[in-house]
């Protein structure tokens, strides 16, 4: 099926090949330019994402204006495939003024240690297509104005953080979700391995699927009362997840989200949950007890299976849905 899933992107790869095409070279940097908003993509030399190799190698420096023929354009987006298979870039510094990252722009950059930024706001809008789109897939470590960011600080101009943002970023420790923060995008801390705490604003409302998928060093999270859903697989494989506090405006808590979370011990619903998705806490060998509140209305399938520790469930029996609980 992934075999079957990768032809199709490469077909898919190939048949916009032609738009990103480019034969224009700046300062080292291959452009195609939109003359009608003046804007510029960095992209790929020559008619098809494989036509060269290596096309880009050693420290790579995006400008966030590019001047050509006497007509500046502004650099707004990187390209799809952009730096496909180049091998021998070691790093990449994008401007601010970059919005979007086209699907496997990095694809292959097995060479690449480190992603530089100088605004971290600007680095959390960026609409990431998937996640060979961002570069930290390969680099592991970002940097802001030069400094290896570990204790990561959500800024306030932040109002979410999107899609695959940090996906990856190994070099992260903490994080702080300021309170202009409304929403964690998917995978925007995918695998981020070394984080080991994370501090959740009181404006979010929603963390999206995989948000914190196989942070395996993540001992504790506070879920606060502002969040409304969790979304799948958001704590799915978070091994060292010890503790878990769910705040009382959480309504859904999706399929498999915290599957796999081996170190965790008791687990109490609030009475706001009306779902427990399928797997939801499947294969939480170490939990011990969990209080079902009254207010639960459906619980998916394997929502417990391998919970082989399991030794107490408090389910309210005053609770009307109690017999015809799904």
């Amino acid at each position: 099926m992934k075999k079957k899933l990768f032809t199709f992107l490469l077909a898919l790869v190939a048949s916009v090949s032609a738009i990103y095409a480019s034969n224009t070279k700046v300062d080292g940097i291959w452009y195609n330019f939109n003359e009608s908003n003046k804007t510029a993509t960095v992209t790929y030399r020559g008619s098809s994402y494989d036509s060269y190799n290596n096309e880009y190698s050693g420290s790579v420096v995006i400008p966030s204006s590019v001047t050509y023929n006497g007509t500046t354009y502004s650099v707004t987006s990187i390209g799809v495939c952009a730096f496909w298979n180049c091998s021998s870039l070691t790093s990449v510094t994008i401007p601010n003024s970059v919005t979007s990252i086209g699907g496997e722009a990095f694809y292959g950059c097995e060479s690449l240690t480190s992603v530089h930024t100088t605004d971290l706001a600007a680095w959390c809008n960026i609409d990431f297509e998937n996640y060979n789109a961002n570069p930290l897939c390969y680099a592991h470590k970002l940097y802001l104005n030069g400094e290896l960011v570990k204790d990561l600080v959500i800024p306030n101009s932040v109002t979410s953080i999107g899609e695959r943002a940090f996906y990856n970023c190994s070099s992260l420790t903490s994080v702080t979700i300021g309170n202009s923060v409304t929403s964690i995008g998917k995978e925007a801390f995918d695998n981020c391995s070394s984080l080991t705490s994370v501090t959740i604003g009181n404006s979010v409302t929603s963390i999206g699927n995989y948000a914190f998928y196989r942070c395996s060093s993540l001992t504790s999270i506070t879920i606060p009362n502002s969040v409304t859903s969790i979304g799948s697989e958001a704590f799915d494989n978070c091994s060292s997840l010890t503790s878990i506090t769910i705040g009382n405006s959480v309504t859904s808590i999706g399929n498999a989200a915290f599957r796999g979370c081996s170190s965790l011990t008791s687990v109490t619903i609030p009475n706001s949950v009306t779902s427990i998705g399928n797997s939801a806490f499947r294969n939480c060998s170490s939990l011990t007890s969990v209080t079902i509140p009254n207010s639960v209305t459906s619980i998916g399938d394997y929502a417990f299976e391998g919970c082989s520790s399991l030794t107490s469930i408090k389910v309210d029996t005053n609770n009307p849905n109690y017999c015809s609980i799904d």
